[in-house]
């Protein structure tokens, strides 16, 4: 049986800049509850939010995926099962945003806003975690009506005001239709 996969998007690392304690202990407490709910996290498997995740849902036994952003494995996290060196840069990004049942995301920069606006296009759910700074308190100001990221109305933005609640609300996305469509794939010969 396919288990469920819940991604978590949030500021990445970078030399000289410290992320703020809070915004660690967020992503740690959600990677625990997907962990406890027996769920599968699926991360970009460097540092800050995603290395973060990563150890609180392997402190409850869970199972963590890294797609890496480079194509060797020197920058992944201790805290994955499965790291897969895409090579891709943040390309990757899309890799995360389409192959997870649903996304929560913790703080966020440029990078985290690009999973975002992917998964909104492709109609996997974002579980947006108030008060973990940058794209994720900034994000609601821009929507249409608190909750589209554009006309079309694609999928819904939720916001969810602790861990548990961004986990509770990310598995009940899962169960709801997604939209088909939105980055089609070629698929070439091998397709038909």
């Amino acid at each position: 049986m396919r288990k469920t996969t819940i991604g978590v998007i949030g500021n990445a690392a970078r030399p000289g800049v410290e992320l703020p304690a809070e915004l660690l202990q967020a992503a740690r407490d959600v990677g625990r509850g997907i962990a406890e709910a027996g769920a599968v996290l699926v991360n970009g498997g460097t540092g800050g939010v995603m290395e973060a995740s990563a150890e609180g849902a392997q402190s409850a036994g869970g199972f963590v995926i890294g797609f890496l952003p480079q194509a060797d494995y020197s920058h992944a996290n201790p805290h994955l099962d499965v790291a897969l060196p895409t090579g891709m840069g943040t390309m990757r990004n899309v890799l995360t945003a389409r192959c997870c049942d649903a996304l929560i995301m913790v703080g966020g920069g440029v990078g985290t806003l690009n999973e975002l606006t992917i998964a909104y296009d492709v109609g996997t759910p974002v579980i947006v975690l108030r008060g973990t700074g940058g794209w994720s308190d900034r994000i609601e100001l821009s929507l249409i009506e608190q909750r589209w990221l554009d006309e079309r109305r694609t999928s819904e933005i939720e916001f969810a005001t602790d861990p548990a609640d961004a986990v509770a609300q990310a598995l009940a996305a899962v169960s709801r239709p997604r939209r088909e469509g939105g980055l089609v794939a070629h698929l070439g010969h091998a397709g038909n």
